[in-house]
């Protein structure tokens, strides 16, 4: 599925087939390592930050954009990807007719956990929490190759959540 056909979605379709990816992931084995909104911000602008310059939690899904605009972006970053695209496609095919679909309101943790959990196919991430502040520490994964990969995956990231 690609960008253009994401588009070609409903807001209805967008919000239901992102939750369903993204309990897909999560059905996969992949485990989000934070369990709230704003530790997924911190998470985010900790890991946008390794390149570029700081970017702060305030900056990861700003308020003053529509949050469809993010969930079509994610869906496409999804879709882009050669590790989530088979996630997207098969969520795609088992999507119910519009006028049959029931979606619950889709909300910025949906979207963040979303993120969260494609960089968990990419990267690596140690969570320390000492004297009331969290350090965050990234590694390439094993089947991640190179820093140009890291390199992409901030910038598709930033594109996404920095807007």
């Amino acid at each position: 599925m690609s960008a253009e056909q994401i588009a070609r979605l409903s807001d209805h379709q967008r919000e239901r087939l992102l939750q369903e990816v993204l309990e897909k992931l999560l059905d996969s084995g992949i485990e989000l390592p934070v369990d709230d909104e704003e530790s997924a911000r911190e998470l985010l602008a900790a890991f946008l930050s390794q390149e570029g310059g700081a970017v702060h939690s305030d900056d990861v899904l700003r308020p003053s954009v529509p949050l469809e605009t993010y969930v079509r972006d994610v869906l496409a970053l999804l879709a882009d990807d050669e590790e989530t695209a088979g996630v997207v496609s098969e969520a795609v095919d088992e999507l119910p007719e519009e006028t049959q679909m029931f979606v619950d309101p889709i909300t910025a943790a949906v979207v963040l956990g979303a993120l969260v959990a494609f960089l968990q196919t990419k990267v690596d991430f140690k969570i320390s929490r000492k004297d009331g502040k969290t350090e965050f520490e990234f590694a390439v994964a094993k089947k991640a190759t190179s820093d140009r990969l890291v390199t992409r995956v901030i910038e598709a990231v930033r594109n996404v959540t920095v807007q």
